[in-house]
Order: structure tokens, then sequence, then C-alpha cells
């Protein structure tokens, strides 16, 4: 509470600062926020955030288990500082849990040209899926495969520093970062950290509305869980993995209103010979998504949306049992309202190869779900 309390002060009082200092530059962009800037423009301070809330509804009632239920996603405040474009700083607040939680806190140096160095906080440009601003992303919650590794703890946001950049010329960007290691950002396991993780990203942009990217990581895991998990985080599998990490990934996106399509699609291979602290051999996932515009546009408009999924272990040890293959189909619906409201459904439907053998699961024996998720966010 208290840190609620302080940073409620903090960023009023920010806010009241940029008024008196700059307030014949006070702009407002719906749902990008509002600018404080100094009358030459160099100056630029950011203020926006985002409150996503969602209902969950389960057709499977198995153990107890259903969770059919209302709840706040996220509820996040940004704060931004750029001055003449060589000097920048972010953060992000997240305030949906029981705490309140830094989830990026970066700063932003321009080194030459469209160069830049980055450090702090900051979200892993392995996946073109996951570098998308959550509150930006088509459906309610990304595809599984991902989702799978954030809880490794693999990717989302890490702690270290990342060279980035881009040439006009060739139409390349690029992306190379260094950080500490997953486990002792995602809170799972600690780590000493002598091994750090490592990723390469290239992109190529053909026009303004085609583009491809790869990326390459590499990390070293100590024994910890890769879980098959389904669109509300819960599992259907879990493997132990441990070991040297490396993943490869490919993505393509066509965006031209009113038509949307892309996919991305990775594999992470683990060097440790099967047992049981290593049991599978490798993990892969991936997504096909088609979107279709019947009216408006991605700020003021209606949307429909189709997404094949699939998360996947590779070869397993001998003995090991339960689902290896988890395939979703989504339908869903996007509406949005001035840039600032997004009224989303996603109709899901979710199956195993095998049934789920997890004790005192909502999939215990089964193997399938059918979900229903819908989403009401409102960005300022």
């Amino acid at each position: 509470m208290k840190k609620i309390s302080l940073l409620s002060f903090v960023t009023a009082a920010l806010i009241l600062l940029n008024i008196h200092a700059f307030g014949q530059s006070l702009t407002y962009d719906p749902g990008n926020g509002l600018h404080f800037k100094s009358d030459d423009n160099k100056l630029d301070f950011l203020f926006t955030g985002y409150i996503n809330s969602i209902f969950a509804y389960h057709n499977e009632k198995q153990n107890g288990i259903v969770q059919n239920s209302f709840s706040v996603r996220r509820a996040r405040i940004d704060l931004g500082f750029n001055y003449s474009d060589d000097y920048g700083a972010f953060f992000e607040f997240e305030a949906a849990g029981q705490r309140t939680a830094m989830v990026l806190a970066q700063i932003q140096l321009k080194l030459y040209k469209n160069n830049y160095l980055m450090a702090g906080k900051y979200i892993d440009p392995f996946s073109a899926e996951n570098t998308r601003s959550t509150s930006r992303i088509s459906t309610i919650e990304r595809y599984s495969g991902i989702n799978s590794i954030f809880l490794l703890p693999g990717l989302d946001t890490q702690f270290g520093i990342m060279l980035f950049g881009s040439n006009s010329e060739t139409n390349l960007e690029y992306y190379l970062s260094i950080t500490n290691g997953n486990g002792a950002a995602g809170q799972n396991i600690s780590e000493n950290n002598d091994s750090k993780s490592i990723t390469g990203r290239l992109n190529y942009k053909f026009n303004r509305n085609f583009k491809i990217g790869g990326s390459v990581s590499y990390a070293k895991e100590q024994q910890q869980v890769l879980s098959l998990l389904d669109h509300t985080f819960d599992s259907f599998n879990n493997a132990s993995v441990m070991g040297k990490r490396i993943g490869y990934l490919a993505n393509f996106e066509f965006n031209r209103n009113p038509v949307l399509f892309r996919g991305e699609a990775f594999v992470y291979n683990f060097d440790k010979d099967l047992s049981l602290y290593n049991q599978v051999s490798s993990f892969a996932g991936g997504y096909l998504e088609a979107g279709y515009f019947i009216k408006g546009n991605a700020e003021d408009g209606f949307r429909l949306i189709g997404r094949l999924e699939t998360a996947r272990y590779g070869s397993t040890l001998m003995n090991f049992t339960g689902p290896t293959v988890l395939n979703s189909f989504i339908i869903g619906t996007d509406l949005l309202m001035d840039n600032i409201i997004s009224f989303k459904v996603n109709l899901i439907y979710e199956k195993a190869n095998r049934n789920s053998l997890l004790p005192a699961s909502r999939f215990t024996n089964n193997d399938e779900e059918l979900l229903l998720l819908t989403s009401l966010q409102f960005r300022f």
C-alpha cells in the first residue's frame, strides 16, 4: 500500500512539475498518453498506461477447479523521458497483483545515426510476438509456446545490455542482447549468473507492409520445469530440463489494412543427454494468424482474428508420461474505439495428443479444453 501511495505521489508531482514548466506544449495523443515538451521539442516527457480486465470461462469442471472468474490481468503506468533523440529513459510499473512491480526500467543512449545502446531491465528481442506491446497484441494472450518459455523462465523481461539499430538504405534492423540469465530475472530459481544469456536478432523490411525476421538465442539452464501451458497459464504437462539451451526463431508479418497475416516459429535444443534431470531433447512452438478489419482500422474499427498454434516437446525420456503436443485454435473479435478502448473475445479450443496425468489439475485425465476469454482494455 505504501509503495502504491509513493508511486502515485511521484507520478502526480512529475505531472504537475511538467505542466508548470511546459504547459504551453502539453499535448494528448489518445491511447498513447500525455506529452510534455519544451518549446524547441528537444525535451519530451511521456505519461501513459493501460488497464486490462479479463473474464475467463472454462467448460471443464474437474477436481473442483473451475476458475470461471473476473480478474485484472494488467494495470500499468508508463513514464518516459527523451532528449533530442540522444538520451532516453523508460519505466513501466505493474499494479495488478498483490504488490507493485517494476516491469521495465531502461536507459537509452544514441551512439551514432540510428544505432543505440540500451541498459537496464528490458524485453529480450528473441520473439517479435513478445516485443509487441502487451496492450497491442491482437489476441488476449500470446501463443502458448512462447508463454511456456516465459515460465521456464526464459525470455520476457531481463536485466542486461543491448545494442540495436537500423539502416534505411538496406532496410535492416539488428539487436544484440546480453543478459544476466533467466532464472534470477524470473524469480524462479537462484543463479550465480556466471553464464550469460545472449540473443541476436535481424529484421528485414521489404516495404512498409511486409517484413521478416530471424533470431538466435543461447542460455544455460539450471534444472527447472518446462510446462505445456494453456492460455490461462495452467499446465497440461511438466518436464524437467537443464543444460545449454540454443534457440532459433523465424517470423513474418504482412499488415495492410484491412488484411493482417503473420506467423512465428521457434525451436529450443537442449544439449544434455536425456535423463531424469533433462527429460526432453527440445521444445518448439509457433502460430499462424489471419485478421481482417470488417470496418475501420487498428485505432477505430472491428476486426476478425483466426489463429492456429502449437507447442510441443521433442524426443522424450523413455518412461516420460502425459501429453507431448498441445495444439490450439482461436477464433476472435477485436472492437477498437478511438485508440483508447479495446474489447476482445477469444473462443479457444486446446487439444493435447494424450490425457494429462497431472494430479489435482483441471486437466487431470483430460486432453482438451474449450475456453472463452473476454478482455476489456482501456489505454490512456
